[in-house]
């Protein structure tokens, strides 16, 4: 079966800062792919190469056979028209760290602010979706709140119903929980994990091993900006190739 997204070579610098540095990496239909590594290791550019937020410059991104950011014709790259990299991202939901929701605008609001005025969805029918969006993450009492009376971990929760209104087919979580006080943290990941239990297809930079370990399908390892090592979370968690990884889960677990 045909991976859903396909990145072959991707590579990305920052002046003379090589952040991606040939990156492979497949995600099949109702994967759960967590990506771990240190801090500055390329994870959250990944991510924001996948739906064009960062333009690659080289390598490939494929989503659903679609090349992403770019068209091809006769042997020659050109930037993508902007209304065909808005379709894409129209199918690639992302969560960041830090939850952009609109303030002056209640949670109902922000949820179907996107399918009402990008999709062109009714109104009534955005509605709707949102209400029941808002039941699936704790907050259907939340509707008509403002987002600075949430804390945070319930402006996260407003924030992926938001991503979820567009139906995507994919999910980008770039750390989602590491702007969280700690006992914030275990609402936002039981959302995730709901969601991974329904079959949605993620990629999720985090720093929560244990949800990696206990929730992801595959767990993917950065540094330096390339993918190190790769495998199911049991053989990446307890017995890993490289000693670059088995260095990394020592510190930090």
């Amino acid at each position: 079966m045909s991976a859903l997204l396909q990145i072959r070579g991707l590579t990305k610098t920052f002046g003379e800062l090589t952040v991606l540095d040939g990156v492979d990496l497949d995600v099949h239909l109702h994967e759960v792919v967590a990506v771990i590594g240190p801090s500055g290791s390329g994870k959250s550019t990944l991510l924001k190469c996948v739906n064009f937020l960062e333009s690659n410059d080289g390598g490939d991104v494929v989503f659903d056979g679609e090349l992403v950011g770019f068209t091809e014709r006769r042997g020659q790259r050109r930037p993508a028209p902007e209304r065909q990299i808005r379709r894409t991202r129209q199918r690639i939901g992302m969560v960041f760290q830090n939850f952009n929701l609109f303030p002056h605008m209640t949670v109902l609001e922000n949820v179907i602010e996107a399918p009402v005025h990008v999709k062109g969805m009714a109104r009534d029918e955005a509605i709707a979706l949102a209400e029941s969006l808002l039941d699936k993450v704790g907050l259907a009492d939340k509707r008509d709140a403002r987002p600075s009376t949430l804390s945070g971990g319930q402006q996260q929760r407003a924030a992926i119903a938001r991503s979820l209104a567009m139906k995507p087919q994919l999910m980008l979580f770039d750390e989602p929980t590491s702007a969280l006080d700690p006992e914030l943290v275990g609402e936002v990941l039981a959302t995730i994990r709901e969601l991974a239990k329904e079959g949605m297809t993620m990629i999720l930079v985090t720093h929560e091993m244990t949800f990696a370990r206990d929730a992801a399908s595959r767990v993917v390892f950065m540094d330096e900006g390339r993918v190190m090592e790769e495998g199911d979370p049991a053989t990446i968690f307890t017995a890993p190739r490289t000693e670059r990884v088995r260095d990394f889960l020592t510190r930090i677990l």
